[in-house]
Formats: structure tokens, C-alpha cells, sequence
């Protein structure tokens, strides 16, 4: 596989508060946005993939932050403490083909008529390989090895042609594997670096009509009939001690957020 190229994408120095994009007007944290305006948005979509960087102080990063604190459940491992989140911006055609298959699986199911989200969307943790020092003290620049997974989904977003890369089976087959346990994204979370920060990925999942199953099925290769995922409920009589929610459509999630935590 070739090396990817370094990202030339960086947000230049900006006083706090101020949109990141143009950096003359407020951000709009009434929205929950780092931007003043759609237009600014979108110039940093022209500038995708990247990631920017949330102060401390911001709406996302206290939610996020508070998520990653309360669905960290593993009771042999005390939670972790959050050291940066920043925001993940793809490109205009990643998000597009996102929307696309959200827009589908609603069609198909009509969530919001019954209260949920569209496509049945939630938010889901994602642990993997990092190489590289991203995320740390502020580092937003992707590295060129083609081994670091992390940098690869933070670019390119997830791809079942990774599939098997740490655990070399699927305990639900060939699919693209999050959790609702922030401790169970930090099994998965590896650092192959002199690095003391762990990184995560908080994901949209599209989850649309999730089959819940508790025993392995590490044959599938799609979701069955009917269904759009697996969710992999744990049970006293099942395989698993933790959630899993498992897609098999590269468009059925996106990577959010990146959160650094020691």
C-alpha cells in the first residue's frame, strides 16, 4: 500500500472565541458551532480533511467530554481524563455520501415519525492504531505512514477493506465494529509511539434497523434480512460483556470527533 501524503491542512492561529475559518466574528455557540457563519463552514470543508481543535470552555467539548466520562464502564480500569477533543472535518463528498445513506435508511424506516433520530442516528466510540503523535499538545498534522490507521479514518473516514486489522476476526463478520462503552473503544485503542495520550473516535452511526443479537456470528457479511446493523447486546448468557454495534456500508458512519485522554 503507498504511503499517504502529509495534510497540508492547518488552522492558523486564532483568538479564542473567534470562527475558526476567518477568525474576525465570534463563533456561534448558540449553535454548538466553531464557525460565525455556513459560509465559513463550508471554507473549512474546501480545506478538509483536518481536524480543529475545541477550547475547553466550548458546548461540544463539555458534552463530548461528559459522554466519554459516564460510558466508560470497565470496573477493572478507572476512567480516564480527557486532554483535547477536536472536530473532524472531511470533505464535501464524505459527508455527502453519508447523508445519502441516512437519507435512504429513513425512507426505508421513517424513524422520525416515531420519535427518533433520522436513520435511527447515534453516537458511537471507535478505538484503533495510531502511530503517529496527532492529537497530542495540539498536533493536528497527519502523519504518512500507511500503517496508522487512525490518521487513515480521520482523512478517509472507515473502509471494510481494513476489516480484521487488530483482532483478525469479526465476532459479527465482516463489518465496521463501534461501541457505546468508551472503555471498550480503549481496548482497541493502541498507540505504536512513545506517546502517553490515547486516542478515540466518537462516530454517527446511521444504525437504522438494528438486529440485537448476543451469540457470534462471525460469518455474517451483511446485516440479516430486513436490518440495516447488528447491535451485539451483552447478556449473562451471551458472548459478549459489552456493547457492539456493527455496520457493513462504508456510508453508514462517520468519524465526529477525536478525543486524546491519559
Amino acid at each position: 500500500m503507498p504511503e499517504r501524503e502529509s495534510s497540508n491542512f492547518a488552522w492558523k492561529k486564532i483568538k479564542p472565541g473567534m470562527c475558526k475559518s476567518c477568525g474576525q466574528e465570534p463563533y456561534n455557540t448558540r449553535l454548538e458551532s466553531l464557525f460565525c457563519s455556513g459560509d465559513c463552514f463550508r471554507d473549512a470543508v474546501d480545506n478538509a480533511p483536518g481536524l480543529i481543535e475545541y477550547p475547553e470552555d466550548h458546548p461540544i467539548y463539555k458534552r463530548v467530554s461528559s459522554l466519554f466520562t459516564k460510558s466508560w464502564l470497565h470496573p477493572s480500569v478507572s476512567p480516564k481524563k480527557v486532554k483535547a477533543i477536536y472536530m473532524i472535518v472531511l470533505t464535501s463528498d464524505l459527508h455527502s455520501s453519508y447523508m445519502d445513506y441516512l437519507n435512504e435508511v429513513e425512507y426505508r424506516e421513517d424513524f422520525e415519525s416515531q420519535g427518533s433520530p433520522k436513520g435511527n442516528e447515534s453516537e458511537r466510540w471507535h478505538g484503533t492504531t495510531r502511530e503517529c503523535l496527532i492529537g497530542d499538545h495540539s498536533n493536528t498534522q497527519f502523519c504518512q505512514s500507511s500503517d496508522c490507521s487512525l490518521c487513515g479514518i480521520l482523512q478517509d473516514s472507515y473502509s471494510l477493506d481494513f476489516y480484521q486489522g487488530k483482532t483478525g476476526w469479526g465476532r459479527f463478520g465482516r463489518g465496521i465494529y463501534t461501541t457505546g462503552t468508551s472503555s471498550k473503544a480503549d481496548t482497541y485503542s493502541v498507540n505504536n509511539n512513545s506517546s502517553k495520550w490515547k486516542a478515540v473516535i466518537l462516530n454517527k452511526v446511521a444504525i437504522g434497523n438494528g438486529a440485537s443479537v448476543t451469540l457470534n456470528l462471525p460469518k455474517l457479511t451483511a446485516p440479516p434480512p430486513g436490518y440495516d446493523s447488528v447491535l451485539g447486546e451483552p447478556m449473562k448468557t451471551g458472548h459478549l460483556n459489552y456493547d457492539e454495534c456493527v455496520v457493513y456500508n462504508n456510508d453508514a458512519l462517520r468519524p465526529e470527533y477525536l478525543i486524546m485522554y491519559k
